[in-house]
């Protein structure tokens, strides 16, 4: 398979996964996924994020109950995962020099940053899936954060226990216009 046919497959099969088998993840495995983020770009080089590793099961249980009160169960299936990646990032000055002229880069490197994360797990066989929805003070807490970086996102990992279906996608037609925004789809 070459590589455009081998990035589309590993692009179109990847899905959110929420449960997971009662298997550890091998240390080989959580290496190569941290060096693919390792690897990600970034606004002026700055590498700004910052990657914690939980696999301590009371800790795991502590953030699958660390969302807003009343949304608990939005995230406690998390519970069941192997392990959670804790991505966070630290503002530094080219970001704060963006952010004045109203760039969010250092959002945008995270971004990037945790994509290339969970398509090296799905490359790997694992799967992932992207929290947002968590209490920053008790997520900050639990794995001891210091006051210069700020959580991203929870990304749980695992082998997959389901093999969730396609969710819909709109048309490419629908996301994307040509040359201005509304121009007409299509590129001929």
């Amino acid at each position: 398979m070459d590589r455009w046919s081998a990035f589309f497959e590993l692009v179109e099969t990847r899905r959110s996964i929420r449960r997971f088998e009662d298997k550890e993840v091998e240390e080989e495995k959580i290496t190569k996924i941290l060096e693919a983020l390792r690897l990600a770009p970034s606004s002026s080089n700055s590498q700004p994020w910052h990657v914690v590793v939980v696999r301590d099961k009371e800790v795991i249980s502590a953030l699958s109950k660390a969302a807003p009160v009343g949304s608990r169960f939005v995230i406690s299936w998390m519970s069941g995962a192997p392990l959670v990646f804790v991505l966070t990032v630290r503002r530094k000055l080219t970001h704060r020099v963006a952010r004045a002229f109203g760039h969010a880069n250092l959002w945008l490197d995270a971004g990037i940053a945790g994509e290339h994360l969970v398509l090296a797990a799905q490359a790997l066989g694992l799967g992932t899936c992207w929290i947002g929805w968590f209490s920053e003070r008790k997520v900050r807490k639990l794995v001891g954060l210091t006051k210069a970086h700020e959580v991203v996102a929870l990304i749980p990992c695992g082998y997959p226990a389901e093999e969730p279906e396609p969710r819909p996608r709109k048309s490419l037609e629908e996301i994307y216009s040509v040359e201005r925004f509304g121009g007409s789809g299509g590129m001929d």
